[in-house]
Parts: C-alpha cells; structure tokens; sequence
C-alpha cells in the first residue's frame, strides 16, 4: 500500500478490507428483529418471535458505517486502523441526507470556471488531494476555498410577538480528517506506531496531547489527516466552556469557548479501548462528547469489548505451559471453548452462581447496547420512537430467567465485530512460544511471622466477637474493612512492617482475658454464641504465636524501623555491633536495613580511594543507627492516642483514634489501607533511602527542576525523596576500579533478605539481565519499592510504572524501557497494564503475586507477548507453598467463567474462597528458627558483593539524559504560559479552551 511501510500479513489486509467494504458500501440487511420462515406453500414470511407478528414482506437497514475492530490482543489492530486510513486518504465525507436538500450556495458574483470546477469536485467528493500534485498551486487553492459546507438550521423558537433576530443556523465544513481518540497513556504509543509504519510526509498528524497545543481554525483543519487526541482533550473541547464537566458546568464564562471540532463533519473517528467509552446505567462525560461530534465512520479498536466477549486467547495466556506454546495451541483452545459451552449459566445448578451469571451478562448487553445505540448509531436500535424504534433490552437483553436471544443477538455482532479466528491468524503468523509457570516457595521466617498475624487477627476477632453483630470481622457489614484486610494480607506474602509489637500485645491480653472469663464463668465451646468446638485451643494457639513473634529480635527491628529486612556476611568485623539492627550477635549474618545497607556502601565507594575505605564506618553506623532509633522512639501517649510517622522528619505525631468495641489494635491496623512508600519511580546510580510510612506527597505541580533540587536537598538531609519521579539520571561519567581484593571489604556479601520471593526475584533478575530485559507485575506500590531498593544496591537499573505517575511520564518510561538499553527491569502495577500498551522488548514476565482475576493476568501477559516480540517469553508467578495464596491460586484455576463473573471484584464474592479464609490455619514455626539468623533467611543462590560494584558520575544537569521523551516537551513549560488569542507563529490567533 502506498506510503506504509509495513507489510500487512494477509489477515491485517482482508480487516482492512473489511474495513473499507463497510464504510464504503453497507450493506443492506434484513432487519435483525425479524426471522426468515419458510411457510407450506413455499413462500417465505418473516416472523418477530418477540412480538408475534408476521410479515409477507421483510423490512431492510442500512449497516452502520463502522463497526468494532476486536482483532486480538497485540496482533496489529493500530496498524490495521492505519492501513485503512491510508487507502482513505484524502476521500471526502457524505453531507448528511437530511441536510443536503436546497444546501447549494448562490455566488454573489459569477465565479471563474476554475472556481466552479472547484466547487462542483467538492460537491461531488473527489479525493483530489491523491491526484492533483503541488506545482498547481493554482487549483489546489481554488479547491481549498470551495470546500463543500452544509447548514444545520436552528431550532424552532416558540411563538413570541417580539421581534427576535434571525438565526441562519450552524454552518458545518465537510473534513478528510481521521480523528483518533484514545487513552492518556496510548497517545505515545499511536506517534511511535505512526512513525514506525508510515512512511515521512505519507500523512499529516495534528497531536492534541496538551492544553498547550492550540486547536487549529476549521479552515485549518482541512489540511490534516489524522488529528489525535486523548479522551481528556476531547472531554474538555467538546464542553461549552473547555473545562471537564461536561454535563455540570458551572464556569462564569460558559458558551463562549466552542471548540472547531464541533464545526466540522470528519470522515471517520477511531476510539482506541473504546470498551471505556461503553456505560452501565447511564451516559459519561466522554459519550456525550462523542454525541456532539459530526462523523460519517465510526469505529471502536478493542481486543475486549465487554468483559463477556474475552477471546479464548487471553485463556490460553495464563495456562500453566511448562512445555510451551505460541499461547494458540489448538488442543488448548478446543479443551477451553469445551469448558466454556459445559459452565454455560443456563445449565449451572448453583443459583447464586447463575443469578450472578445472568446479571452480568446482562452488564455487558447494557455496555454494548450503549456503543451500538450511542456511538455506532445502528438502526434500528438507534430510531426515535415513531420511527420504528427497536428496544435493546426487549430484543436483545436475557429474559427472567436468563434465556439468550441468541439470532437478534448474532446478527448484530456479524454486523459490526471485525475479528479473525485464532487458528486463520495462525495461518499467517507464529507469536514465539509462551512458556507460563507457577513457582513454589518456602515461605521464609518472616514470611510465616506477617502472614501469621493477619491469621492472628482474624482468629481474635472470631473467637472473642463470638461471631456475632459488627464486631465479627467477617460480618457483610464490615465487607470494605474486609476487602482491605485481604489485600494487606496477599502483599503480606512478599514482605510486611505494618504491625506494631504493641498491638500484638494488646491482642494477646485481650485473648488471655477472654479465656479467663470464659473459664471462670465456666462456659465452654458451643454454649454461646457461635462458638465452634476447637476454638478455645486455637486461641491458645495464636496467643503462643503471637508470643513467639514479638521475642523474635529481627522482626522487633524491622517492624520498628520499617525496613526491608537484608543479612549480610563478611561485613568489616569492628563496624558490626555499629550497624547491626536488631541486637548485636557476634555469630552469623548481620542484619541491616535496606537504607543503612545504602548508606554504607555509598560511603565505601565514595571513599574507594582512600587507603582505608573502611576508616569512619564505624562511626558512620553509630551516627545512623542513633539518628533511626531516636527518630522511630514512641512519645509518652495519652488514653484513646495512638502513634503515625511523619512523613518529613520522621517524628511521631499523634492522631486520635476512634474506640471500636472489642476490636483491638491489630485489628485497626490490618484492615487501613497501608500509607504509600516513598521511592523513586526511576533508578539512580546510588540506592536511595529506605520507603518510610506516610502518604506520598502530591509533587504533580512543581517543575522538573524543582523536583529534583527538593529530591537533592533531602538526600543530604539523610530524609527520603518523594514518590513522584524526580527523574535522577543514571547515566555513568566514570567508572571507579574495582576494590582491592585484599581488602575486607571485598569479601563483604548480601547474602539474603527476610523474604523468599525477593531473594528468588534477585536471583533471577541478576541471571538474566544481561542478555534479557524484565517486566516485574505487582500489587501495592510498596511492593515495588522494596525491589527497587534491592535492585539499586546490586545497581541493576529499574523503571517503576505506577498510577501516580503523570501521563507524559508514563509514554517515557514505555519507550525509553522498548527502544534503549539503560534500563533493564520494568517495575508495573498489574491494573496499569490492561490498556493496549507495547512492550515486546521483555521477554521475561514475573508476578510476585498470583493475580486474582484471569483477564487482568492475561492482558498483562498480553503486553509482552504479541507483534513485534522475537524472543519465547517466560512468565514465572510466584507462590509461598502451603499459604493461603496457595489456596486462593488453586481455587482460581478450578472456577468457571461465571464463577469468576461472580468474585470479579472481591475474591470473597465466592463461597469457596470466603470459607478457605475462614478456616486459615497458623504456618508452623520452628523453635530452632527464632534466633538462627542464617535460618531466618531466604538466601541468595550466590551471595553478591556489596562494595565497590557501582558507579559515580550522576548527571545532575540534565536529569531527563537517559529518558526517550515524548516529543516537544521539554519546551512545555513556555508553552503553557501562552494565553487565549496568543498568536501562533504563522500570524494567526487561535482560541484554546478556557480553565
């Protein structure tokens, strides 16, 4: 095709085409509400099974010109939509048939014959700009000035006997123009696939990715053949004022903004993950401004319309494939459609199962129902009532009892998907294999202490609540404290500091008083309340765990210092007892947090040539010790106080705490969501210090450079940076020698950490690195920022995607990540990672925590695992043995599709899942384990020198050095000092939305 530069397999050309034959000539089809019938005396008649009415002759619609375009996930569909738009370029709009009556201009004057060629080619809808080339400059002139226009009329005024001045209606301009509207984080990615498949010159793009870029006059935007936009931009042009309240608009200067997109009829608009732009219930911000726009084709870009309509692909995806597989193996696939049609809701016999079932396939109907009606406009659905309106939900929606509608139904959806069969894709093209793996751990101490508690928790508040009223915690009343305490508790399986040793205390006397009275009043199990049999003794149980924690020294420092917990050997003999975190011991590891493990090693090889590097450790560990434990030393507290860590100085402040009946403070604790970290969202040349507990600090409004002066003025105060990037360049000036190996400090190792999945997380990113780069999928911010402190002091460089993250931020962690080498490991949160984003550069995939739901796993999977990878891809998740997370996985994998409808929120939405919670039991813990710090540890294959292996040199100048930047916006800043009517640099004066 002329000016792509990819060559289409053959599947991408025949969506296409299809594409094209659509827009082009729809086709005229029986009316999806009637079903032909043969009757006895041969004739055929058509019968509308819902109302009962037969009809001798049929009745025919229009298709829509447009559709939805649901090619699988990571197979093309952006370079299809561009394919088209190419074989398109330059084809004019059709002016509305109930506009195009009497619409013909008058001259005032008699134009020259060029201006009414001109004018009748446009009329017409000539695709000129193909074919008249740029040396007549007369002509295309001439065609620019005659493009063809039609006039809304305004509407009918009530009678009034005062005279009123006359409105002679909204004067619309046809446009060649695609408009492509997609999300915030996907506008980095269309330039990138824009420029990668296009050829230079082949199209003209308007990117409207800020409020800084002006919107062109409608006469200008005749010139352009894409315009892309984010769906924010389009929100906020399509308001009456430029703000994004679309519906609630309250601004003073309301009506005065009207956006040129509303002057214009384009000829087609792309929604990317149009599924977004679908409502349940009633219309959004976005479908109200889409309903404004003037369009002839329309088209939504979705692997996954609805939620129901998942491809069987993204079910292979996460099948456990020791052996294997391009994620299409067609054994795979026939043994998943099987188990589809067998847990059909119509024949499962559990009924809250198929009431779920029911409504949420009934969701999906609404979701769609709304894409149909209020973007693609099909008729019939979409008539007026008088005009043979047809009723989605009575045609289309499963009745009472959840009968399908299915012939309705299929005809719509043959009517408007695009999609080709997984097994006629593989016909043209073969994804690398898919290798998908579940790895089991041994849980190490520190493991089994955090998730111990959380079981202590719940077991304290069944037995002494007696599973009664509110106070039960697993009461439907307390379902949001609930849903917060699971989430605490599957992050607790990869490393947790949240609880206090004071809590559990107070949790053990509350079980002990309880115990008391209970015997003394001489009660036993099963006479009151819900009391089960077996409960007292396993009361008696979690006081003796609890016990055993709270005398375990490390889990004291780390809990108190909220450190990720690391063991090293060899450390310099004299410095020990100075660093030590917990109590000093003489034999074993020694026990260090992350931030004081950071600051020694920045001290060691900031000092590497100095005859003794190791001179001032000493003094330096006693320094940073003292100034942690004075900082973290709880102040005296008044009755109904409890203590939070300040976010700044790290000085207790007191916050007062409402009473809760029988609940105590371990409780409290286990179901508050947990303060977020602070880290840095990109890796430094230097580990940062330890994530402190406090709220991230809100930066998204400083400068670039104020971010990184504050960033520099905390490191030297010793206080943590902020979350928000402040984007400290790891780029390497100079490369320090290696450490003398006769000295000390070149037998110093990180040996271990206090948790399993990190230490086998390290173990493989420091195998792989090298020749592979890493896509790491978390839960919970925290989480990451433990690996990320982890990887700076093996000074692996890393890139954290997380929701904080602004935009623009977010496209250059992508690109930078897929087109250089600098960073090597990307660090995503999982529920970031389900929107059409490309990183093929990955060829290895970790979960640190099995995922909940199937979809979001597999879209996940899904962003490695497509177009463009050349490489197997390996996804490995990782599980503590004999956990509940072990359980919650097994029982993910035995669920059906409507099951997993069900608990698609909570996972305690299944009966199943909620009852394994119910019966956790406590994981064992070895008495040997508790002061055997070698034991404690999850170690490391092959323990990693500590000193003396990274480098200096960091960039301070330029702190955006190793970053791809989406284009243009280091000069953002002065362009959003420009106001309304500031002119651009041709001379003309533009209007922007208003704020």
């Amino acid at each position: 095709m002329p000016g792509l530069r990819t060559e289409l397999y053959a599947y991408q050309r025949r969506s296409a085409a299809v594409i094209i034959r659509r827009e082009a000539e729809p086709n005229h089809a029986l009316d999806p509400r009637l079903e032909e019938i043969d009757c006895p005396t041969g004739r055929k008649l058509f019968y509308d099974c819902t109302t009962g009415l037969l009809f001798r002759h049929p009745r025919h619609y229009d298709e829509a010109r447009g559709g939805i375009l649901a090619e699988t996930m990571g197979l093309g569909k952006t370079l299809i939509c561009l394919a088209a738009i190419l074989a398109t370029k330059g084809h004019w709009p059709q002016i509305p048939p109930e506009y195009s009556l009497n619409q013909r201009s008058t001259r005032s004057e008699v134009g020259s014959l060029v201006q009414m060629a001109a004018a009748a080619a446009n009329r017409e809808r000539i695709p000129w700009r193909n074919h008249i080339p740029e040396d007549l400059g007369n002509c295309r002139r001439a065609l620019r000035q005659n493009v063809a226009t039609y006039t809304i009329p305004p509407p009918e005024s009530r009678r009034t006997r005062r005279p009123t001045a006359v409105n002679p209606g909204k004067t619309i301009w046809m446009c060649t123009a695609t408009l492509i509207v997609v999300p915030p984080n996907l506008l980095s990615h269309w330039k990138t696939e824009i420029t990668a498949h296009v050829e230079k010159d082949a199209l003209k793009v308007l990117c409207l990715d800020d409020k800084a870029v002006w919107t062109p006059l409608t006469i200008d935007l005749l010139a352009y053949d894409i315009i892309l936009m984010s769906k924010t931009r389009l929100v906020e042009e399509m308001s009456l004022c430029g703000c994004a309240n679309l519906d609630n608009c309250s601004c003073p200067v309301r009506g005065e903004y009207g956006s040129p997109l509303k002057d214009s009829h384009f000829l087609r608009i792309i929604v990317d993950e149009g599924h977004n732009f679908s409502t349940f219930g009633r219309k959004n911000n976005a479908v109200s401004a889409l309903a404004k726009l003037h369009v002839e084709r329309r088209w939504i870009v979705s692997g996954t319309p609805s939620s129901g309509l998942l491809g069987v692909e993204a079910t292979t995806a996460i099948q456990e494939t020791l052996g294997g597989t391009g994620g299409n193996d067609s054994r795979l696939i026939k043994n998943i459609l099987e188990s589809r049609r067998s847990s059909g809701f119509d024949i499962v016999a559990d009924t809250s199962i198929r009431r779920s079932a029911i409504q949420q396939e009934q969701k999906d109907l609404e979701k769609l129902g709304s894409i149909v009606v209020d973007f693609l406009n099909l008729k019939p659905w979409s008539n007026m009532k008088g005009n043979d309106a047809a009723s989605w939900k009575q045609y289309i929606m499963p009745a009472g009892g959840g009968q399908r509608k299915p012939k309705s139904l299929a005809s719509v959806l043959e009517s408007l998907v695009v999609r080709h069969r997984i097994e006629d894709i593989e016909k043209d093209i073969k994804l690398p294999p898919l290798y998908n793996r579940t790895v089991y751990l041994k849980p190490s101490w520190h493991d089994k202490l955090s998730l111990n508690l959380f079981i202590l928790n719940l077991a304290v508040n069944a037995v002494t609540s007696e599973r009664v009223d509110q106070d039960y915690m697993l009461n439907p009343k307390n379902r949001a404290s609930l849903n917060q305490l699971i989430t605490n508790l599957r992050q607790s399986g990869f490393y947790w500091t949240a609880f206090t040793r004071e809590e559990i205390a107070q949790s053990i006397d509350v079980s002990r008083k309880y115990l008391e009275n209970k015997l003394l009043s001489g009660k036993s199990e099963g006479e009151s309340g819900e009391l089960r049999k077996g409960d007292f003794c396993f009361l008696r149980r979690a006081i003796q765990i609890g016990e055993n924690i709270i005398a375990s020294p490390s889990w004291i420092a780390f809990s108190t210092a909220h450190e990720l917990g690391l063991y090293i050997d060899d450390f310099p003999k004299d410095a020990r007892e100075a660093w030590s975190l917990p109590k000093y011991g003489p034999l074993g590891p020694l026990i260090m947090g992350a931030s004081q493990v950071s600051k020694a090693q920045n001290y060691v090889d900031t000092h590497l040539y100095a005859p003794d590097p190791a001179y001032g450790l000493t003094a330096l560990g006693h320094s940073t010790m003292g100034k942690l434990w004075q900082s973290v030393q709880p102040k005296a507290l008044k009755p109904g106080e409890k203590i939070e860590d300040d976010a700044k100085d790290r000085t207790p402040v007191l916050q007062k705490s409402s009473p809760q009946k029988n609940k105590s403070a371990l409780i409290s604790t286990s179901i508050q969501k947990p303060a977020t970290m602070s880290k840095r969202t990109i890796s430094r040349a230097k580990a940062s210090s330890s994530p402190r507990k406090h709220p991230a600090q809100n930066a998204s409004n400083l400068t670039l450079q104020d971010q990184s002066r504050a960033a520099q003025e905390r490191t030297q105060a010793n206080k943590p940076p902020t979350l928000k990037s402040a984007l400290k360049s790891a780029s390497i000036k100079e490369p320090i020698d290696s450490i003398d190996p006769s000295s000390v400090l070149s037998k110093t190792r990180l040996s271990g950490t206090a948790s399993a999945k990190l230490s086998y997380l390290l173990d493989r990113v420091i195998s792989l690195y090298t020749s592979e780069k890493i896509l790491v999928f978390y839960e919970g911010d925290n989480i990451a920022f433990y690996i990320a402190q982890a990887l700076e002091l093996l000074g692996i460089q890393y890139l954290i995607y997380t929701g904080s993250l602004s935009a623009d931020r977010k496209s250059a962690y992508i690109a930078t990540f897929n087109a250089t080498q600098t960073f090597r490991v990307l660090l995503m949160d999982v529920y970031q990672a389900a929107h059409g984003l490309h990183i093929a550069a990955a060829s290895r995939v970790f979960f640190v925590n099995p995922v909940w739901q199937p979809a979001v796993e597999a879209q996940a999977i899904k962003r490695a695992h497509r177009i463009g990878q050349t490489k197997p891809v390996y996804v490995e998740t990782l599980v503590l043995k004999d956990t509940l997370e072990d359980g919650m996985l097994q029982r993910r994998k035995s669920m059906s599709a409507q099951e997993h409808h069900k608990a698609e929120k909570s996972l305690l939405d299944d009966d199943v899942m909620a009852q394994l919670i119910k019966d956790a039991d406590f994981i064992p813990l070895l008495p040997d384990e508790m002061y055997d710090m070698r034991r404690q540890m999850a170690p490391l294959k092959e323990p990693q020198t500590l000193f003396g292996r990274v480098s200096v040199g960091m960039d301070d100048e330029d702190p955006d050095r190793d970053l791809v930047l989406p284009e243009g916006e280091k000069g953002l800043k002065k362009r959003r000092k420009k106001r309304k009517g500031h002119p651009d640099d041709d001379g003309t004066e533009r209007r922007s939305p208003k704020k």
